[in-house]
């Protein structure tokens, strides 16, 4: 009767599909958000690159400025703060979560073999054990389906030259060129741009060579604890060869962890960079799938992206942890013929269960061997017992090594992801703004302050739902106004307001709220 509970027992666990949390519906992981510190686009076509930079700043102080070297004069606009979350989503590594554990058959038939084997040494008959365990595979058969369904103008000014100043966006932005570097520097210092003096070798450097700067600044509220996320900045010029400016990130940092998303005719490469992923993007409009989430191909949805990025060939992401000297030279893209890669990693989950495929048939081989040979005698059987004696905790440091050199990455899960994210923004929040709305009366007309408190700070949205339907789906972070996957923006229409969501990809999907009284 052990046998036939150790039987049951064994195929409940070995059957993760039979568990009550979801039935058969795995769930989807996704890399968990990691922020670098400089993160960039970079757009080349035809001897023109756009390039936006999105940096956190972090410091004592209210005013920081920001000073950018580029090739020639350029067209500033500013972008919108979910580009880069777009960007990481889409273009994230393939995650290895979802492996079937098929060392748990290795268990069984281990058991099964060892039973067999008890049996023989103590003279009894096999037939009872075999009874046994066929009584547990039809009982376990049996309730399997039953336990899967169980869940679910340009001005002089002494030596600097002020090509354009304007104010883009919360930016004061002014294109400078500068004959001497110092005088570039007291430039800075006068108009509220503040500039460390150990730039000047760098800025000597670039004025040399005819380069413009950036001078961009932006006001904060209050000092910073934490890095602060002001919109990306879209600098658009004319240059030879597609660059990122690195030699002033490089004066005064020691270490710079940088991503770099490359759109252009080819594949990207760089010194000291290494390639995450490369494809060839997809622009063509899809309506997203609710059924799973796939991120094999990468679709170019996002508005904002495909304005900037439209129809270019090749995508690469770049990624480096580059110390002071790496950055002494500015990072000059060059061009290799297109080879498809995408970074391959494991959830802590998936490297486990990987790990414990590999081994523990070793492990559990190992053990019959040692356990045959007891007992026994000659020279054959005693090498093979001192040989399992050996193999039981090879196997289990050989598997404790391989867990450690899988490459691994915190992720989220979700089951369900483009589901859910469908019903809450299509059903849920929709509905809910329309009761608030009517219990003020049919005179009332919202506006988009009024669906944003409602949304953000109103305590019966928070009493009305779980915080599960406040979360994004596909990073696990606070669900928020942003264009961003998972996450919606507000939009005021000539009928009246639309919801904005974004799918996995950025694909924006609107929503109609309320139309304007007649």
């Amino acid at each position: 009767m052990k046998a036939l509970a150790f039987c049951v027992v064994w195929f409940l666990i070995a059957c993760p599909g039979a568990r009550g949390d979801g039935g058969f519906i795995s769930p989807t992981a996704f890399a968990n958000v990691r922020i670098p510190d400089q993160r960039a686009l970079i757009h080349f076509d035809k001897g023109i690159e756009t390039l936006v930079i999105d940096t956190s700043f972090k410091g004592d102080g209210t005013n920081f400025a920001w000073i950018v070297p580029v090739p020639s004069a350029p067209k500033i606009e500013t972008a919108t703060t979910g580009l880069f979350p777009t960007l990481q989503t889409i273009l994230q590594p393939e995650i290895i979560h979802n492996v079937s554990p098929w060392y748990w058959w290795a268990i069984g038939l281990g058991a099964f073999i060892f039973s067999i084997y008890w049996k023989l040494r103590q003279g009894k008959p096999i037939s009872g054990v075999l009874a046994m365990w066929l009584i547990g595979i039809v009982l376990a058969g049996m309730l399997l389906p039953a336990l899967a369904t169980a869940g679910v103008s340009s001005l002089a000014a002494g030596d600097v030259n002020v090509i354009e100043r304007k104010r883009v966006g919360v930016y004061d932005t002014a294109v400078l060129s500068p004959r001497d570097g110092r005088a570039l520097l007291e430039w800075l210092q006068t108009n509220g741009f503040a500039a460390p003096t150990n730039f000047l070798p760098a800025i000597q450097d670039y004025a040399k060579q005819g380069w413009l700067f950036v001078a961009s600044k932006i006001n904060l509220a209050r000092s910073l604890k934490d890095p602060a996320k002001p919109p990306p900045l879209a600098l658009t010029f004319k240059t030879e060869r597609p660059v990122y400016p690195l030699r002033l990130t490089g004066i005064g940092n020691d270490t710079c962890q940088i991503d770099l998303y490359v759109f252009g005719p080819d594949r990207a490469e760089i010194p000291h960079f290494v390639v995450e992923r490369c494809a060839m993007p997809l622009y063509q409009k899809e309506e997203p799938n609710i059924w799973r989430v796939d991120l094999s191909q990468l679709r170019i949805q996002h508005p904002g992206l495909r304005t900037i990025v439209d129809q270019s060939r090749v995508a690469t992401k770049l990624t480096a942890r580059l110390n002071s000297q790496q950055m002494i030279e500015d990072a000059y893209i060059a061009w290799t013929p297109f080879q498809e890669k995408r970074r391959t990693v494991y959830s802590g989950h998936g490297a486990a269960i990987l790990t414990a495929n590999i081994t523990v048939p070793l492990l559990v081989a190992a053990l019959l061997a040692w356990f045959w040979t007891l007992r026994r005698t000659g020279i054959g059987v005693q090498r093979l017992r001192k040989a399992s004696a050996i193999a039981v905790p090879a196997c289990v440091l050989s598997g404790a090594l391989l867990f450690l050199l899988l490459p691994r990455i915190a992720v989220i899960t979700q089951r369900w992801p483009s589901l859910r994210n469908e019903r809450l923004h299509e059903q849920i929040l929709p509905a809910f703004l329309e009761d608030e709305a009517k219990e003020k009366g049919s005179t009332f007309q919202p506006d988009i302050a009024w669906v944003r408190q409602q949304l953000l700070e109103s305590s019966e949205f928070r009493r009305a739902f779980n915080p599960e339907f406040q979360t994004n789906y596909f990073s696990g972070q606070p669900w928020r106004e942003e264009d961003s996957p998972g996450n919606y923006t507000l939009r005021q229409t000539a009928d009246g307001l639309e919801y904005v969501w974004y799918d996995i990809a950025g694909g924006d999907h609107s929503v109609p709220l309320f139309r304007k009284k007649e």
